[in-house]
């Protein structure tokens, strides 16, 4: 397994000696008497794997395991600005580290060179950050201040990028779709970074990509006529399936291929029962057009034929549903959205990017142990992981004892971090080893 080398230097490079001058130059660790800056950051990261909940006595805990005696006063009075800058910059040494693992034996991944999936997610912090981090605004969860985080995930390797936001900030202008992936790549992201010019600058580069239709973008035929959508999938529809050549954006003339599956009548009635509550919700009324399309589920891409199916096609954009999954990971399992909203403004954000560094780290050891296996469940993975930290703790600063230590998970979770295969509603792996299994019914 080369990953398992590669992780462990990462490891060690993460929680190295280079983090003390980090903590001097940042002011968190003036001298050191208990904690240096690698000491301090196990203690917070390891603690938030072990506890996302952490109370200050289970910091003493971990700090125990690490060989140090310290009070809960002590520990208290780490949570300072000098602490926040701190694991700030440890967070963005981590996120410059890139882990690659072992692909999972899925040919239908590998016709590219990269399947990256991307969406964001938002986390509400103290209102004393508004300045720094804008948020929406609003009485909703995210208010006066937000940090947005950004992902990019290549379903091959299973190498993250993360990008941290404004909680304001456009998905759409985010950076981590504004840099251009290799040749021969897929991309899949969320509706809200729909751009045609985005989309034609992939294609210039000789990439790929799949994204939900935008309602209101327009569509041309082939001699260039503004098409009625509506009547156009009732004409072109076979089976209940639609799959066709169209030019997209009236300045843009964007040649796609348009891709449309009918859904039964009691999936476009909860669809238009949703949008008219929400656009009840902001004062406004859908219009019929928008309504009538609900009994349609639209894609357009720059995939030919040639090179997938039109179930593969959905197969593809319904992988991209597994972002969604990591962020209920990080949500439910590391509680990366959790605050204490009693303490200070800098105990909070030290948490959260003490918890960022955790999932990085814990992201690094799931790679290693579960991803070449298609049928790997990553949160259960996660939950066994948790029982592991003590050891890992032990191990951490000796290279072939982080190998070994990595080596034994891998094989305490090779069974029971497994989902099972299913004859109804068959999981994403079963659909990317054979997308016919693709559940639909001729409307």
């Amino acid at each position: 397994m080369r990953i398992v080398p590669q992780v462990a230097t990462a490891m060690q490079a993460v929680f190295g000696k280079s983090l003390d001058e980090l903590a001097k130059s940042t002011g968190c660790v003036q001298r050191e008497r208990k904690f240096s800056g690698s000491s301090l950051l196990e203690m917070l990261v390891f603690t938030l794997l072990q506890h996302p909940a952490a109370k200050d006595r289970d910091y003493r805990t971990i700090a125990a395991q690490l060989g140090l005696d310290v009070t809960d006063q002590a520990i208290q009075g780490r949570f300072s600005s000098g602490l926040v800058n701190f694991l700030q910059a440890a967070l963005q040494q981590a996120l410059a580290v890139t882990v690659q693992a072992t692909p999972p034996d899925l040919p239908l991944l590998h016709r590219f060179s990269q399947v990256l999936i991307g969406d964001s997610t938002s986390i509400a912090l103290p209102d004393e950050l508004a300045d720094q981090f804008p948020g929406c605004g609003g009485s909703g969860e995210i208010g006066k201040a937000a940090l947005k985080i950004q992902v990019a995930w290549n379903l091959i390797t299973g190498e993250l990028k993360l990008l941290m936001e404004p909680g304001r900030a456009s998905d759409a202008k985010s950076l981590i779709v504004q840099a251009l992936p290799p040749s021969e790549s897929l991309s899949i992201f969320d509706l809200g970074y729909f751009s045609l010019k985005r989309f034609a600058r992939l294609g210039e580069a000789k990439a790929y990509w799949i994204s939900r239709f935008q309602h209101g973008t327009q569509l041309f035929d082939d001699a260039g006529k503004l098409l009625d959508m509506q009547a156009f999938l009732r004409c072109h529809a076979k089976n209940g399936v639609v799959d066709a050549r169209v030019t997209a954006g009236r300045e843009e003339r964007l040649a796609c291929r348009l891709i449309a599956i009918r859904v039964p009548a009691e999936v476009a009635s909860r669809r238009r029962q949703r949008i008219r509550e929400k656009a009840r919700d902001h004062g406004r009324e859908p219009s019929q057009a928008y309504l009538d399309l609900q009994e349609w589920t639209i894609f357009i891409t720059n995939c030919g034929p040639e090179l997938l199916t039109w179930k593969e096609v959905v197969v593809f954009y319904r992988a991209r549903w597994q972002i969604e999954l990591l962020f209920k990971l990080w949500k439910s399992h590391n509680r990366i959205a959790e605050r204490e909203t009693e303490a200070t403004p800098e105990r909070q954000m030290a948490v959260l990017y003490a918890k960022l560094i955790g999932v990085i780290v814990q992201h690094w050891l799931l790679l290693t142990t579960v991803w070449n296996d298609g049928r790997r469940s990553l949160r259960r993975a996660a939950a066994i992981l948790r029982d592991w930290i003590a050891l890992f703790i032990e191990a951490l600063d000796d290279f072939e004892r982080t190998c070994n230590l990595l080596h034994r998970l891998g094989g305490a979770l090779a069974k029971s971090a497994r989902v099972s295969k299913r004859r109804k509603h068959p999981s994403l792996f079963q659909l990317l080893e054979n997308p016919e299994l693709l559940e639909y019914t001729a409307a």
